[in-house]
């Protein structure tokens, strides 16, 4: 009867459209860019609609989704009919700056309407666009009958219906396509793939009733190895017959080794257990009916590993009461264990769990760290602390310099830390220094005698004789670096014609420690033929030196010792230059000199002048007025070296620079370079290179 009543209805708007002559029909759908997915930013779209003349046009939206700016500045839509804008919209609900259609409907002035779609140039969350549909309409007496609007028990569409002129269409939200029978919507619901091991799935819309004429399959795809359980929940209504099995609507469940179903009425179903791990769910539905349908909750279980064993200073993470196939856990050991695979460390480890209940890997230990032999110390030794020999985790090694000669600026205690490392009280990792000792001796300044004397032992551990074209002297810095004049290395260019000795009073002496030089440094003021200003040289030694009693570094000059080189004080100077009676001394001399005014030193070379020697602030002058008692040829380079009194060490103060061509003359002083004006350069040659 329902059918028959429709039919009139189609027949009678038929023969009214031929009888009132309308128009071709002008009606449509717009959508933004990729919709129903989201729109790219800097995307513009127009579109220039027009009616038949008389008529206007009729426009709405079944879906609106942009992002929300102040006045709709970023993203909008634009109505515009004639000169006049009749919307900019924007946002999904209206706000008192901001306009979104809703469910309102928008008419042009006239037969023209433009819309306009804008994005700018990003958007922080994805938005959806729009969907429109339009349509041109009569005025007044030209109005066209709506047929959307018949009244019928049941809409002519599922979900929306377009009128226009002489008829209607229908269409779908997102997620269903209208049936070929032009006004079912069937649901979009192929395809669907769960993976994961526990998961929901349900017919459409629920609980809501499920669309009509719909075909869905559902697929749960897991790895192999599992197994995959199902479980019918909450409710179950699927259109049933009294006396035939689901002839209507039905929902069948199929894996490779059976099928179950078909499933149909009120009745939850029981659980399934499938023992596969690959499941297919099909749902189909007809034309009538009004039912919610159904919803399954589905899991998975797999052949358990055995419970890992947690070796002892160790723990596994994460734990849990069952692990199956896939699941996996890691081992980590205590602070001050390492993993070790048999005799392989490891530095991380996880286990899997396989099909066949077997972890893939066995469970490593976790063994105490060991740091091994600590290294050898340069001039010192070390001692075990906490036991003979042990160099495990929290181990204490005392490390200790040969005394006297060395000395070590840190306490000298290492521990095995967790890292495999000996780690000292500061957090290093590398050896601590043994610093030689400077400035000792066993010379005494009780009752100095003030004329040249026979150097005993101990007397200048510094002093260096170096042989090359000439004789002359140096001072041992450190234990790896000589300090001498410019002037006695000038011009040298290779490495072996520098002939370098220590330990040794006898300059003929067959026992001495030799050593070669490295590279040699002279001051970059220094110009031999414009005098003998910053006349100071650098020797670095190829190898370290051994201190001992017999070979002792000098110190460098504090900056408060500069007071115990005033006028009148007492300096001392070593060397085997020329003696009094012309030739080099064969044992190693000494004198004590005191210091001259500068001044009076300076006026003394500016009345009886030395070629190229001028006196400088760089220099300093030592001698007697008298004369008698000086350095000479051979001992250039020597140190003139003072006893810092509160350190009790001794340091150089001067380095034999020039003087008198007479040594010893009266009124005539030996000149020294003043070695506390160059302590930067020498600490930076010494530091870099």
């Amino acid at each position: 009867m329902r059918l028959l009543i429709f039919l009139g209805l189609l027949w009678s708007s038929a023969t009214r459209l031929s009888a009132s002559k309308w128009p071709e029909p002008v009606f449509g759908r717009l959508v933004s860019p990729g919709f129903p997915g989201k729109y790219a930013n800097n995307q513009d779209r127009s579109w220039n609609l027009t009616a038949p003349p008389g008529y206007r046009l009729r426009l709405y939206f079944t879906h609106f989704n942009l992002e929300l700016s102040y006045r709709c500045e970023y993203d909008f839509v634009k109505l515009t009919s004639g000169t006049k804008v009749l919307a900019t919209l924007c946002g999904q609900e209206s706000t008192d700056t901001e306009q979104a259609p809703g469910n309102d409907t928008f008419y042009s002035l006239g037969p023209n309407l433009e819309v306009t779609f804008h994005s700018d140039y990003s958007n922080e969350k994805p938005f959806t666009g729009f969907e429109a549909f339009y349509a041109a309409e009569g005025q007044t007496s030209r109005k066209d009958v709506d047929e959307c609007q018949v009244s019928l028990e049941e809409g002519p569409c599922d979900h929306y219906c377009h009128n226009y002129l002489g008829g209607y269409y229908c269409s779908c939200r997102a997620g269903y396509y209208l049936h070929q029978n032009k006004h079912t919507c069937s649901a979009l619901c192929l395809g669907q793939v769960f993976t994961g091991r526990s998961g929901e799935l349900s017919s459409p819309e629920y609980p809501q009733p499920y669309p009509k004429l719909s075909s869905c399959i559902y697929s749960i795809r897991l790895e192999e190895g599992f197994r995959v359980t199902l479980d019918f929940v909450e409710s179950f209504d699927v259109e049933t017959h009294p006396d035939v099995q689901c002839p209507y609507d039905s929902l069948k469940i199929q894996t490779e080794k059976g099928e179950y179903g078909p499933f149909c009425g009120k009745a939850l179903p029981h659980r399934i257990e499938t023992n596969s791990n690959s499941v297919t769910i099909r749902f189909t539905t007809d034309d009538s009916g009004n039912h919610t349908g159904w919803k399954i909750r589905y899991t998975s279980t797999a052949q358990p590993c055995p419970d890992p064993i947690v070796p002892p200073n160790g723990y596994i993470s994460p734990v849990q009461a069952k692990y199956v196939m896939k699941d996996s856990f890691s081992v980590f050991c205590k602070t001050g264990f390492e993993l070790l695979q048999g005799p392989v460390p490891l530095k991380s480890f996880a286990a899997v769990c396989q099909k066949d209940g077997s972890w893939d890997r066995p469970i490593p230990e976790c063994s105490i760290v060991d740091c091994g032999p600590p290294d050898d110390l340069p001039n010192g030794h070390m001692e075990y602390i906490t036991g003979p020999e042990v160099t495990t985790y929290k181990a204490v090694i005392q490390y200790r310099c040969e005394e006297t000669f060395y000395i070590m600026r840190s306490d000298g205690k290492y521990v095995c830390e967790a890292d495999g490392f000996w780690t000292s009280s500061k957090g290093e990792k590398f050896l601590p220094v043994c610093e030689p000792v400077c400035g000792l001796s066993t010379l005494t300044t009780e009752g100095r005698i003030f004329g040249g004397q026979l150097a005993k032992p101990g007397d200048f551990p510094w002093q260096v004789l170096l042989q090359g074209e000439t004789i002359a002297a140096g001072a041992l810095l450190h234990d790896n670096w000589v300090l001498t004049a410019a002037h006695a290395v000038y011009g040298i260019t290779t490495e072996t014609s520098l002939d370098i000795r220590m330990g040794i009073l006898k300059r003929h002496s067959p026992n001495y420690t030799q050593a070669w030089s490295e590279a040699i440094f002279i001051h970059e003021g220094y110009n031999q033929s414009a005098g003998f200003d910053n006349d100071i040289a650098l020797i670095k030694l190829k190898n370290k030196v051994t201190i001992n009693r017999s070979i002792t570094p000098v110190c460098l000059p504090r900056k408060e010792t500069a007071s115990l080189m005033r006028t009148d004080n007492i300096g001392t100077v070593a060397g085997w230059g020329l003696t009094q009676r012309g030739f080099l001394a064969r044992n190693l001399m000494f004198v004590d000199i005191p210091i001259v005014d500068h001044q009076k030193c300076t006026s003394a070379y500016e009345k009886q002048r030395y070629p190229g020697g001028r006196v400088t602030a760089n220099m300093l002058c030592a001698g007697l007025e008298i004369g008698g008692k000086d350095s000479c040829r051979g001992d250039s380079g020597g140190a003139l070296v003072f006893l810092d009194n509160e350190t009790q060490q001794w340091f150089v103060g001067g380095i034999v620079s020039w003087g008198s061509i007479n040594c010893g003359e009266a009124e005539q002083y030996g000149v020294y370079t003043k070695v506390i004006n160059y302590i930067p350069w020498i600490k930076n040659i010494m530091s870099n290179f």
